[in-house]
């Protein structure tokens, strides 16, 4: 039976969060600079922006014939779990990486509605002859499903998992039901990092032992006379954006034209 005083940094489970452009895949791609990447991509139909980055950024190039991608969506969203059950029977990687579980979740709702019963589907108001393709519990069951599973595999990999998710802004209306004086509406905004359900969101970042926030933040240069942006990672929790570490990490640290993995690998040994 493993015991406490065995544990080691090796094979964590990160969750890269934040807004679009914020750093988040080149980040965990970065981690190919210590071994294989196998980049599973839902986010874009190819994720370009790594040819730019690593060779005239990072100045890399030879990385990336370490990285390996794999597009995913609606159609084929089905073989990303296959591709991840087959890991477990062998798994040459150092990283695998999700991108994004918040364009997954929608790859798995829209995979789910190409299998609704035409003849017991509702049928589009517009067109009664066109099934109502719209989400409904049953998709939202297969969301669920579809994410629980992914994790549970993941979970068994012989390597470090890493997730990304973009936040998406959203209104949460409470109150006003009774038609009684003083019950007042209220609306409240919330981020959810997946597309649909609300349970998915709340499951998947119990699952990680790291969890990080992407931001840009922008800063005034004197010696070049502009503002630059500067990539920023924080792994306490800013305001309403949750973060967590159970490393001996600062609370943020500084990623602008670097390798992300190099430097957490840097603050890491002191």
């Amino acid at each position: 039976m493993p015991k406490a005083s065995d544990l080691t940094a090796s094979n964590l489970s990160f969750l890269f969060k934040g807004s679009p452009g914020s750093f988040k895949t080149l980040a965990a791609v970065s981690f190919a600079s210590a071994g294989p990447v196998l980049l599973n991509y839902f986010d874009k139909s190819k994720p370009i922006e790594l040819t730019h980055f690593i060779t005239n950024v990072l100045k890399r190039p030879e990385l990336l014939k370490n990285i390996e991608y794999k597009v995913f969506s609606a159609p084929n969203a089905h073989e990303y779990l296959n591709d991840l059950m087959a890991l477990t029977k062998r798994c040459d990687y150092f990283a695998v990486v999700t991108d994004s579980v918040t364009s997954m979740t929608a790859s798995a709702v829209n995979w789910s509605l190409g299998f609704r019963n035409p003849a017991g589907a509702k049928k589009d108001p517009l067109n009664p002859k066109a099934t109502l393709m719209i989400p409904d519990f049953d998709e939202y069951k297969v969301e669920t499903s579809y994410i629980t599973q992914a994790l549970d595999i993941s979970r068994t990999l012989p390597c470090h998992i890493i997730w990304t998710a973009h936040p998406l802004s959203k209104m949460v209306i409470s109150g006003g039901t009774s038609g009684s004086v003083g019950d007042r509406m209220k609306i409240t905004k919330s981020n959810s990092i997946v597309s649909y359900g609300s349970k998915v969101a709340d499951l998947i970042p119990g699952q990680f032992t790291e969890i990080y926030h992407f931001s840009k933040l922008s800063e005034w240069d004197q010696k070049v006379g502009k503002s630059i942006i500067k990539g920023n990672v924080s792994t306490r929790a800013v305001g309403d954006e949750y973060a967590k570490t159970a490393l001996n990490l600062p609370e943020d640290f500084d990623i602008t034209d670097q390798s992300f993995y190099e430097v957490w690998s840097s603050l890491l040994k002191g």
